[in-house]
């Protein structure tokens, strides 16, 4: 059974897809919404990829830094 939230998506919604991908709402504005998936192998990520047009590099995603930019453990 599926489940939806009862209002528009909002920030931290996730979502769980029948391939084991994970979407999480980024943010919603304006009525577009940004999320970010994680696949749950390579190959799942190419299957789905391969029926996308691939429009090359985002350069303000790319020159974001590393997730270790953001680990705020102590060393």
């Amino acid at each position: 059974m599926k489940s939806h939230p009862p209002r528009s998506p909002a920030k931290g919604d996730q979502y769980e897809h029948d391939d084991g991908t994970i979407e999480v709402v980024f943010t919603s504005a304006e009525g577009r919404v940004l999320t970010v998936r994680e696949y749950p192998d390579v190959p799942t990520f190419e299957r789905t990829v391969d029926r996308a047009t691939y429009r090359g590099t985002h350069s303000g995603i790319a020159e974001l830094p590393g997730l270790s930019a953001f680990d705020d453990r102590e060393l």
